[in-house]
């Protein structure tokens, strides 16, 4: 009789075979990646503070007006300042904000 020893697999293990290019040849190719949803994010940026409340507020208040989801109005006023990022960037330039 075999004296078990912490080196042996237990008798009723699975012997899982070895990986081998031959073993993989005949196998199913992984799915293809599922490409990533556009969805909501959460980031954070430094401000003064004032503004900070200023937007906060504004937000607020065309919420409380609307009834329009947060995340929809920071949004929608996110869009309108990228839509004017190149009148933002020459007011900044000439030292207007």
């Amino acid at each position: 009789m075999v004296k078990p020893t912490k080196f042996l697999p237990d008798p009723d293990d699975e012997v899982i075979p070895e990986v081998t290019r031959e073993t993989l040849e005949g196998a199913v190719p992984p799915p293809p990646p599922v490409p990533r949803k556009a969805g909501k994010t959460r980031r954070s940026w430094y401000l003064d503070a004032d503004v900070a409340d200023r937007f906060a507020d504004l937000v607020d208040d065309i919420h409380h007006q609307t009834r329009i989801p947060r995340h929809r109005v920071i949004s929608a006023l996110l869009t309108e300042v990228i839509d004017h990022a190149p009148t933002v960037q020459r007011k900044l330039m000439r030292g207007q904000l």
